[in-house]
């Protein structure tokens, strides 16, 4: 699941580079509930809280598969809605 998440376009991308939680958490989450099973969101975030604690904290308490792709100074937080 993870080597899929890594290698299939993203449908959404949000970019929350400069924001400090919980705004990344927040804004993924109410795009999250706009998108179709199946379909990936793309979190891009540089707030190292963000993907250590609150983005996984949301998709474990939703069941979302996620992977965390590092790109630089970036992180690429890719989350997948399922059910």
């Amino acid at each position: 699941m993870s080597e899929e998440l890594k290698l299939r376009q993203p449908d959404e991308i949000l970019d929350v580079r400069g924001e400090s939680c919980p705004v990344p958490e927040m804004m993924a989450s109410k795009k999250l509930k706009k998108m179709k099973a199946g379909q990936i969101l793309e979190v891009l975030t540089d707030h190292q809280p963000a993907v250590d604690v609150t983005l996984p904290s949301l998709c474990k308490s939703q069941g979302y598969p996620y992977v965390i792709i590092k790109d630089g100074e970036v992180y690429k937080f890719r989350i997948l809605k399922v059910g």
